[in-house]
């Protein structure tokens, strides 16, 4: 189950996407909140955008996964999971197991757009009763124009984000 955020609901998150990371509000695509259950997963996929669809900001440069909460246990499974990225060991698949206010950030296509196939990932099943909740957030090579839900506007959204930077000390 997800849920698109206004960007004008989450002015924490993108204060500090902006600064931590130096991601610039306009090319940050629609913050979503995604919430999994006992037996959901999301199968292998790929952040970045097709090719016949670049034309609302240009390639996803980099995903962001902010992990809301913790686990009952280490095997309710859950793991965000990169088939072909690797431990130093050089054999064992990449997994970041979510853990509340941990953050992941990658980089699913170049800086000139091209793909990164290194980037395939899923999302492993939910193996006890605990829910897994994330916020995710793509980042686009240009300017992105919001299309969920209606009215929303990552432009719209700049005083209340520096108002929240001013908050938290950031300069």
């Amino acid at each position: 189950t997800s849920w698109f955020c206004r960007f004008e609901d989450v002015p924490l998150l993108l204060a500090k996407a902006n600064h931590i990371l130096n991601i610039p509000l306009e090319a940050m695509e629609e913050p979503q909140v995604v919430r999994y259950q006992k037996g959901q997963e999301f199968s292998w996929h790929y952040d970045e955008v097709p090719a016949s669809q670049l034309g609302n900001g240009g390639q996803r440069l980099a995903t962001l996964l902010v992990y809301l909460n913790d686990l009952a246990d280490e095997d309710c499974g859950g793991g965000t999971a990169f088939r072909d990225l690797f431990l130093a060991d050089k054999k064992t698949p990449l997994v970041m197991q979510p853990k509340q206010g941990s953050a992941l950030l990658f980089f699913p296509a170049f800086r000139d757009g091209s793909p990164d196939d290194r980037t395939l990932h899923r999302s492993e099943v939910m193996t006890c009763d605990s829910e897994k909740w994330i916020v995710q957030m793509w980042v686009h090579r240009d300017a992105y124009q919001a299309v969920l839900p209606a009215g929303n506007s990552n432009v719209a959204a700049r005083s209340k984000m520096e108002d929240m930077i001013n908050r938290l000390g950031y300069e």
